[in-house]
């Protein structure tokens, strides 16, 4: 060092060239280089370190002076963000990163469940809000309201075990008595389900075109053994094996049959057993006629009587209720069908097979309007009478009016076989 001419002292060193340092940032003590942000496609932050001091060196004569380095962030220091990457935009450092699940910055969804904290902590608040007696009292509700639950239970577990289960008493019982349970229902199904809701609408006189007694036109006995022409004429059994809603018009049916004087009749009850197919309700029983209700399918019949016939008289019979037509029939189409069946189930043929002309007012009349052919008419009693009770050969005239408008008569001699020898037959 040497003194100037005016006494202060003289810097032999050569000026140092301004430094282009980046200022410290008031936030982050970093600042971001305009010169190196042009570099780059995509914006990058670079951030150089604060300057350690401000004191400069000497530089030797001739030396270009160096340009200061960039130094790395000191441990410790405030982190900086995130570099931006290719495809990606640079977050700004004041901005919160995002989630990792992508749900962004939304507030988290409510729960809707009864066990949320924010329930919970209402339902605490409610119960520190409630005087003593309000919590004695909602205790109280709480503990009868489930014995009142466990009554029920108890009800019906026992009406199960006593009327669905049979009250059995050991796993055996059980088992067996589920089992019927089931059936029974599979049973209710079938005879109940897949029904018409009614009538509306469908040709009554066109279920008689499929009926197997069209075109027969005499009486066909019962087995003589069953018959006592001095004492009641036709003595018949009718087995009732029809469920509940067809008492009634069984009961009426019988009881207009038996106005007559050629029959005899006594009733039979069969105990149905809900669990039975239909073929076993209909079973058929010698020397009776059963009389059975079921749902036999869409078979274009209402109701139909199958006479078992031996040597030309029958032996048995069984007359059948379709329950896929008549479960939602009107009474008089149910009554009509009863009493239409066990006519024929007595030996008896139609008095008419035109169901559109005029109604003759007897159920063995076919018919497009029920109600106005609901019972027996004398013309069925006079034939029951000239096979069943008579003793000497009677005539009948049977007058049959034709789809054409023509009319067909027949007379017929009857004659029975105990008096045919008498007669030259």
């Amino acid at each position: 060092m040497s003194s100037s001419t005016d006494g202060q002292p003289m810097n032999n060193s050569v000026p140092r060239p301004p430094t282009n340092r980046a200022v410290p940032s008031k936030n982050q003590g970093y600042e971001v280089t305009a010169a190196q942000t042009m570099k780059t496609t995509s914006p990058v932050f670079i951030y150089s370190s604060p300057p350690q001091s401000t004191a400069t060196r000497a530089v030797p004569p001739g030396t270009t002076a160096r340009p200061p380095t960039t130094r790395a962030v000191p441990p410790g220091n405030t982190a900086r963000p995130p570099t931006a990457r290719a495809g990606n935009k640079a977050r700004p450092p004041s901005q919160p990163p995002r989630r990792p699940n992508g749900s962004g910055n939304r507030a988290p969804r409510k729960s809707n469940g009864s066990g949320g904290p924010k329930q919970t902590a209402k339902k605490r608040a409610m119960r520190r809000a409630m005087t003593p007696e309000q919590q004695a009292a909602q205790k109280k509700q709480k503990i009868i309201g489930g014995v009142t639950t466990g009554i029920v239970l108890i009800g019906c577990g026992v009406a199960i075990w006593y009327w669905a289960l049979g009250a059995p008493t050991n796993l055996v019982e059980l088992k067996d008595g589920f089992g019927k349970a089931v059936n029974n229902t599979k049973t209710k199904i079938d005879s109940i389900g897949d029904v018409l809701d009614n009538l509306d609408g469908i040709d009554w006189g066109g279920f008689f075109r499929d009926d197997p007694w069209e075109g027969n036109t005499t009486v066909t006995l019962w087995n003589e053994k069953y018959i006592k022409r001095d004492k009641g004429g036709l003595h018949i059994t009718l087995v009732n094996s029809l469920d509940d809603k067809w008492q009634k018009e069984f009961e009426v049916a019988v009881a207009d049959w038996s106005e007559s004087d050629a029959l005899t009749l006594s009733v039979e009850v069969l105990p149905v057993d809900p669990e039975w197919s239909k073929e076993k309700k209909c079973a058929r029983q010698q020397g009776k006629q059963v009389v059975c209700n079921a749902n036999f399918g869409e078979t274009g019949w209402v109701g139909i009587n199958e006479n078992e016939v031996s040597n030309n008289r029958i032996i048995s019979s069984v007359a059948k209720m379709n329950e896929y037509y008549l479960r939602n029939a009107n009474f008089y189409h149910r009554r009509f069908t009863m009493c239409h069946e066990l006519g024929h189930g007595f030996g008896l043929p139609h008095t008419d097979e035109n169901p559109y002309n005029k109604n003759l007012g007897n159920c063995l009349d076919y018919t497009d309007d029920p109600e106005e052919n609901l019972l027996p008419g004398e013309v069925n009693f006079n034939a029951l009478n000239q096979v069943y009770v008579s003793q000497e050969p009677t005539r009948s005239l049977r007058r049959v009016e034709n789809n054409d408008g023509t009319v067909t008569e027949t007379i017929e001699w009857l004659i029975h076989e105990d008096r045919a020898e008498d007669w030259g037959l």
